[in-house]
């Protein structure tokens, strides 16, 4: 009996526990469902689609970024899943889109009218800075 309990406690813990079992639909439901990580995600995503629509603002540098990344990755991990089954989320197509369409609900409830205008996303990036808001913080002039 205890040689069973522990070959199972040695299975889950090599086969990362819950991950074990997981389809990576539930993977993502998952973490699309974590608040602490989506939310992350979502900043990260909303933070590089300004930087990319407006080209006179930067995000943060690249150690704060891979710092910021790291640490959602290891709440990932924490909740048992594999690095595969969380790069599958990060790199899934219908995930990129859907937060997208976030980012871009986000902007226009914050009085962008077009979330892929540069003149409307500078201008929402320097109301962003001026303001010390937390995105704003992140944002850097050129």
């Amino acid at each position: 009996m205890k040689q069973s309990i522990l070959a199972m406690a040695v299975a889950a813990i090599l086969t990362g526990g819950a991950s074990a079992a997981t389809t990576q639909a539930e993977v993502n439901e998952a973490l699309r469902g974590s608040p602490d990580i989506y939310n992350g995600l979502f900043t990260a995503a909303l933070i590089y689609h300004v930087s990319r629509t407006c080209p006179d603002i930067r995000g943060p540098n690249r150690l704060t970024r891979t710092t910021y990344l790291l640490s959602l990755y290891n709440r990932a991990r924490s909740m048992g899943f594999s690095r595969s089954q969380i790069e599958a989320f990060v790199e899934d197509d219908v995930e990129k889109a859907r937060m997208q369409e976030l980012v871009d609900q986000h902007l226009q409830r914050d009085g962008v009218a077009d979330p892929y205008s540069e003149a409307d996303i500078c201008a929402f990036a320097r109301a962003q800075m001026a303001e010390g808001t937390a995105i704003g913080r992140q944002l850097r002039e050129r």
